[in-house]
């Protein structure tokens, strides 16, 4: 995005790319699947990009065959079933999943992004005791970008969260023993659970209130983890 205004003025919203382009495909998918899909295409869309574990049961034949099995650990967090599940999380991936983006890169975004997704279906799957179950939205994963995010975002609290040109994210991050004994990421997760779970119980349609909290809890835990793989050089402390 253009940062230079012509009067010497920041842009409300500075947003990397890759965060652009995951708000416009899901964006679109919604629309697409709500709007211009008939009924039994729309279902059909769905089930093929979904993830559920009935699809790996023999015997059981769902729409996208074998190679459904692969991708759905990923597709799942393009689909929304409302638009207030779409903007609530769209404003959380602004937010924490921009800070993240900005430090890592594209790349290395994208890759940890897919990964946590993968973890999050695998999460999904032992948790879940109806084989009918079916996971969708990118919750889990930007419960990780949210845990990865505050190794380092808590120098700058929650100001100029969307507004940066990305600098001030390249600094020396917490290690994971050294984050729980920092005042501000602990209010961070403090309320980042309670809204969490706030929202979940007001507007949480998918499977149980305690599946959807624990879902958040092992996001943030996988983020923290994750982020020590694809940070790099010195800023990245374990310990």
């Amino acid at each position: 995005m253009n940062r230079d205004l012509g009067h010497g003025q920041e842009p409300m919203f500075n947003l990397p790319s890759a965060i652009i382009v995951f708000i416009f495909v899901s964006a679109a998918v919604f629309v697409g699947q709500r709007y211009y899909l008939a009924e039994a295409g729309a279902e059909n869309f769905f089930l093929t990009f979904c993830f559920t574990p009935l699809r790996y049961i023999a015997g059981v034949i769902m729409p996208g065959g074998a190679g459904a099995q692969a991708w759905t650990f990923v597709t799942y967090v393009f689909l929304n079933t409302s638009l207030s599940d779409l903007v609530f999380e769209m404003l959380w991936m602004m937010a924490f999943g921009s800070a993240l983006a900005f430090r890592f890169g594209t790349l290395r975004f994208a890759l940890f992004s897919g990964m946590s997704a993968a973890i999050g279906a695998a999460v999904f799957w032992v948790l879940s005791r109806d084989p009918q179950s079916v996971l969708i939205g990118p919750s889990f994963m930007i419960s990780a970008q949210l845990g990865g995010a505050v190794r380092f975002v808590y120098q700058s609290g929650f100001s100029g969260m969307m507004t940066g040109d990305g600098n001030q994210w390249h600094v020396k991050a917490l290690g994971i023993v050294e984050m729980w004994s920092n005042e501000k990421v602990l209010r961070l997760f403090g309320f980042i659970f309670v809204a969490n779970a706030l929202f979940a119980f007001i507007f949480g349609s998918h499977g149980g209130l305690s599946v959807t909290i624990l879902m958040n809890v092992f996001g943030y835990i996988a983020g923290i983890l994750l982020f020590s793989i694809f940070d790099r050089g010195s800023v990245n402390r374990i310990v």
